[in-house]
């Protein structure tokens, strides 16, 4: 013979609210796994563009999905992602000219331009694999970044585990027995036998249905390992007359640097010049972090091909080692880096680091890394407009003004380093989606079996 337990009123609806909020979240928690296993049957990533210069295809603040297909299978006019080795983020522009096939090793050479550019890529690109857009959605990069706020974020891992916790947690044994605020009332008997379905307050079942109360934990680390990165490389070209400079990196990173991590920052230099003759390079720095001693550190190195990932194809050569931007501006004008025939190419790869021995003090400062070209009867700087107004095609191609390209900030980031796009911790995700599962079977016999009958 059982007893039959009376739960308050309040009680019942919390337990209800309680139950419909485990089941949004175990819902959210079983679309993520379910998108991770997508992900891997099909070779599908998501992409986050900051920038503009896929612009009116694929406007700034859109995603879009991208499949992993061989480079064989890319035609002229498909738009893809290619990914330049570790360290360096990848591009998205249209491919606009196939120049080579090596039937042997499956890799294509390619020309790329986005498609508010007026001119191509500086150089060609070589890979085996690319990531073709299928398609893309406005705006909703804005909406992905809002969850990996780490404000929102923490709140939503703080909610979901209270609610968790609040499913799992053992209930008072005297609360269910004598009706929780209705004890010392006279609560009617159920008979039956032993075997009867009647139960008592100690072995009325876990608050919601257990499946959906179990997949709610998967959510929690979802939430955690596939927060999104920082996104996307953004380029910017920078034409004169005769000089151009292309700069290469991610500004949100060079915004908000975390003490002793280095954010890379690419600078491609050549000219369209009449005559031959020299381009002389060089370097300063101002704002905040430039008055502050050793503040940022900053190094360049320079290459006569564009990197591939962190190594130069020629051999790199250090023109100026690691050098506080304070020092940095305070040797003038300019700095000299190094002179180049007007005829070649030149990379220059900056690495700033923000100094851990100054705590606090650079917290929220900026400055600017700026980078100088002069030759050819002219001269142009990675932080102004160029001459004339905006570069080729109307509209800065990054999608923002190039000054503000080489802005750096004192602020930890959100995403901690170069951030590949795309769904991360499939593995992680899985392992914990089953383990929950698991620890959900195993916390749930103990209540059904241990039922007074």
């Amino acid at each position: 013979m059982g007893t039959a337990a009376r739960i308050p009123r309040r009680g019942r609806t919390l337990a209800a609210l309680g139950d419909h909020l485990l089941s949004v979240l175990a819902l959210a928690g079983t679309a993520c796994i379910l998108l991770v296993l997508m992900g891997w049957a099909f070779n599908i990533s998501i992409i986050m563009f900051r920038t503009g210069s896929m612009s009116p295809t694929i406007t700034a603040g859109s995603i879009a999905l991208v499949r992993e297909v061989p480079a064989t299978e890319m035609a002229e006019g498909d738009v893809v992602t290619v990914d330049r080795g570790e360290g360096i983020l990848p591009v998205t522009h249209r491919v606009v000219e196939i120049t080579d096939t090596d039937d042997a090793s499956g890799s294509i050479t390619f020309e790329m331009r986005g498609d508010a550019n007026d001119v191509n890529d500086p150089e060609p690109y070589t890979a085996t694999e690319v990531r073709r857009v299928m398609f893309s959605v406005p705006g909703a990069a804005r909406v992905i970044q809002w969850f990996g706020n780490p404000y929102v974020l923490g709140a939503l891992t703080l909610g979901a585990t209270t609610l968790v916790i609040w499913a799992f947690w053992p209930r008072d044994p005297e609360e269910d027995q004598h009706g929780g605020d209705d004890s010392g009332r006279d609560h009617p008997e159920i008979e039956g036998s032993g075997d009867s379905d009647a139960v008592s307050g100690t072995d009325a079942p876990p608050r919601g249905g257990p499946a959906l109360r179990v997949l709610a934990l998967p959510l929690i680390v979802a939430v955690m390992l596939m927060a999104p990165g920082t996104g996307h490389a953004e380029t910017t070209l920078i034409a004169g007359e005769h000089l151009r400079l292309q700069t290469v990196g991610d500004p949100a990173q060079m915004q908000n640097l975390a003490p002793g991590q280095p954010v890379i920052w690419d600078v491609g230099v050549w000219a369209e010049a009449p005559v031959p003759g020299e381009i002389r390079l060089g370097i300063t720095g101002r704002g905040e972090l430039a008055s502050l001693e050793d503040g940022l550190l900053v190094s360049v190195q320079g290459c006569s091909e564009r990197w591939t990932g962190d190594r130069c194809p020629s051999g790199a050569v250090e023109l100026l080692a690691a050098e506080g931007l304070d020092r940095i501006a305070e040797a003038g004008d300019t700095l000299h880096l190094t002179t180049m025939p007007s005829d070649e190419v030149r990379w220059l790869r900056v690495e700033a680091v923000l100094a851990e021995t100054q705590g606090s003090a650079t917290s929220g400062a900026e400055g600017d890394v700026l980078i100088h070209a002069a030759g050819a009867g002219e001269e142009i700087t990675s932080g102004d407009d160029p001459p004339g107004g905006d570069s080729p095609g109307n509209e800065p191609p990054g999608g923002e003004t190039p000054g503000e390209e080489p802005s750096v900030s004192g602020d930890a980031p959100e995403g901690g380093g170069l951030a590949r796009t795309g769904v991360s911790g499939a593995l992680p995700l899985l392992a914990t989606g089953l383990l929950a599962v698991a620890l959900g079977i195993a916390l749930r016999r103990p209540r059904s079996e241990g039922a007074c009958r």
